[in-house]
């Protein structure tokens, strides 16, 4: 993997660059990064999921994004879709992450209104001793049966909102101790972000792929945006693929 900007390095070593770059949280919530892949002609997806885009270079940045965070943030429907798990760094990410003041893994956050988030998910169901449970986020109009039932396999947050707004749960997140939040989407949760203007980074990898269909964008849905404006702060490539890290500007 090289790196292409700010300076060009042959042999870039992504655990050395995200976890390792500064992040200065606003007052009174987490920073927020936002990490998405796309090929280049838009599509997030193929056939309903992400992993078709990426490769061994992906996978290698996606380490290291994770690497940076305290907290990792998911709409329920990617959650379902993806079939989240219970975040486990490499030994080396975790070493890292221990090496920059953090904990050893990750913890999961799913936001969700209705808590309809089946029990054998992989994030419920194959919680290993030791490991944190998935924290389930959601408004104070839940079911109050889905609530009961859910609390069995995660720890549910109730926020006294109808709905968890993004200001909301990072607040929650907040008084929780994260100080870096990374949204991992959808497209849908992510334009949440975008129209509130809470999006502090936003790592982009892309594919050297043309895929057509109707995949939709990174950031779908809500309002037109029209003042959230990024800078580039660095650069990689591995394969034809490109990761781009983007700061507010």
């Amino acid at each position: 993997m090289r790196q292409l900007i700010p300076r060009h390095v042959e042999m870039a070593e992504p655990l050395e660059i995200y976890p390792l770059a500064t992040r200065t949280a606003p007052i009174g919530r987490p920073w927020v990064m936002l990490n998405m892949i796309a090929s280049i002609d838009g599509a997030t997806a193929i056939d309903g999921l992400s992993g078709g885009l990426g490769g061994a270079g992906d996978r290698s940045v996606f380490g290291a994004i994770r690497a940076s965070c305290d907290w990792i943030l998911v709409a329920a429907g990617t959650a379902r879709t993806e079939r989240y798990r219970i975040p486990r760094p490499t030994r080396a990410a975790r070493d890292t992450r221990l090496a920059t003041g953090r904990s050893p893994a990750p913890r999961l956050a799913v936001v969700s209104g209705s808590l309809d988030l089946e029990p054998d998910l992989p994030m419920l169901a194959e919680r290993e001793q030791g490991e944190e449970p998935v924290v389930v986020i959601t408004g104070s109009t839940a079911p109050p049966g889905r609530v009961a039932e859910l609390s069995k396999r995660a720890e549910v947050v109730t926020l006294g909102d109808p709905r968890p707004t993004p200001e909301a749960t990072l607040s929650a997140l907040h008084d929780m101790g994260a100080g870096v939040v990374l949204v991992e989407g959808g497209p849908g949760y992510n334009a949440q972000f975008a129209v509130a203007g809470l999006i502090d980074e936003l790592c982009v990898s892309v594919a050297p792929r043309v895929v057509g269909g109707d995949s939709r964008r990174m950031v779908a849905g809500g309002p037109p945006v029209d003042d959230l404006g990024f800078v580039l702060d660095h650069l990689l490539e591995d394969d034809g693929m490109l990761f781009a890290r983007y700061l507010r500007a």
